[in-house]
């Protein structure tokens, strides 16, 4: 049975990890709007890092949850 500080520990390599959709650089190609451009992944916010429970779409919601016109 894991501690407290095991499961800390596990946390904290989990948190460490390479956002996966950016391969830890930060930045992805979008084709909204037609044209291939460079932006911030929205996963990790640029940070290269996987945010744990980061909703990456929330920005782009409006009240309620419904989507944004």
């Amino acid at each position: 049975m894991a501690t407290d500080d095991q499961s800390a520990g596990v946390e904290a390599q989990a948190d460490e990890r390479p956002c996966p959709p950016c391969r830890g650089t930060g930045r992805i190609i979008s084709t909204l709007g037609g044209s291939p451009s460079e932006v911030t992944c929205p996963w990790c916010e640029g940070t290269g890092r996987w945010l744990r429970d980061h909703d990456a779409q929330a920005r782009w919601r409006g009240e309620g949850g419904a989507p944004v016109a």
